[in-house]
C-alpha cells in the first residue's frame, strides 16, 4: 500500500514537473561548404554556408553546382545540398515574418480607417457647422434686407414730408405775402376813408357858417 501511494506521489510529481519543464525542438540547420573542384577533397573556399543562404548558380556538371555565395565566393557543391525551395525552417520563419507584416499591415490598416473615422466624423461636425453659419448668415442677410427697406420706406416718407413741408413753407410764404398785400389795402382803405372824412369835415365846416349867414336877413327887424 506504501509503495502504491509513493508511486502515485512520484509519478504525480513528474507530472507536475514535465507540465512545467522548457519545451524544446529539433532544428533542421546545417553548414555546408563549398570547394574548387567536384570533389570533397578539394580546398574549400568557404565553410559553414547556413542553411537557407541564397546562392547564385553559375553552372551545373555531374551532379554538383557551381555557386556564388551573397559575400562573392565561388565554388562548387553537391546537387542534394541545395533546393529551389526553402527549408522547412526558413519557410516557417518566413511564413512568421509574413504573418507578422500582414498583423502590421492589418493594425495599420485599423489605425488608419480609425483616422479616415475620426476625419469623417470632424468633416461631418465641420459640415454641420457651417450649415449652422450659413443658416445665421441667411437670417441675418434677410434681417439686414428687411431693415433696407425699412429704411428706404422712411427714406421715402422723409422725402415726401419734406416736399410736404416745403409746399407748406411755400404756403405760408404766399399767404404772408396775401396778408402783407392785404394789410397794406386795407391801411390804404382806411387812410382814403379817414381823408375823406377829414375833407368832407371840412368842406361841411366852410358850408355850415355860410349857411347860417345867409338866414340872418330874414330877421323881423
Amino acid at each position: 500500500m506504501l509503495k502504491h501511494l509513493l508511486f502515485g506521489f512520484t509519478a504525480s510529481l513528474s507530472i507536475a514537473l514535465s507540465a512545467h519543464a522548457e519545451t524544446v525542438y529539433v532544428s533542421d540547420i546545417q553548414f555546408v561548404a563549398i570547394r574548387e573542384g567536384l570533389s570533397n577533397s578539394t580546398r574549400a573556399t568557404e565553410r559553414g554556408i547556413k542553411s537557407g543562404t541564397p546562392l547564385t548558380v553559375l553552372e551545373r556538371r555531374d551532379s554538383y553546382t557551381k555557386v556564388r555565395t551573397p559575400e562573392g565566393n565561388v565554388g562548387w557543391l553537391p546537387d542534394y545540398f541545395v533546393s529551389e525551395d526553402r527549408v522547412s525552417r526558413d519557410q516557417l520563419v518566413y511564413l512568421e515574418n509574413q504573418l507578422t507584416q500582414a498583423k502590421e499591415a492589418n493594425i495599420a490598416a485599423q489605425e488608419a480607417l480609425q483616422t479616415t473615422k475620426d476625419t469623417n466624423d470632424e468633416l461631418i461636425a465641420s459640415v454641420n457647422e457651417l450649415t449652422t453659419q450659413k443658416a445665421a448668415l441667411e437670417q441675418r442677410l434677410e434681417d439686414v434686407s428687411e431693415l433696407a427697406q425699412k429704411a428706404k420706406a422712411i427714406v421715402s416718407a422723409n422725402e415726401s414730408s419734406d416736399y410736404k413741408i416745403k409746399s407748406l413753407q411755400q404756403q405760408v410764404t404766399n399767404l404772408t405775402a396775401q396778408n402783407d398785400q392785404l394789410s397794406s389795402s386795407t391801411e390804404q382803405r382806411w387812410f382814403m376813408i379817414g381823408a375823406g372824412t377829414l375833407i368832407i369835415g371840412g368842406v361841411f365846416g366852410l358850408l355850415f357858417p355860410m349857411t347860417r349867414r345867409k338866414k340872418a336877413p330874414t330877421s323881423s327887424w
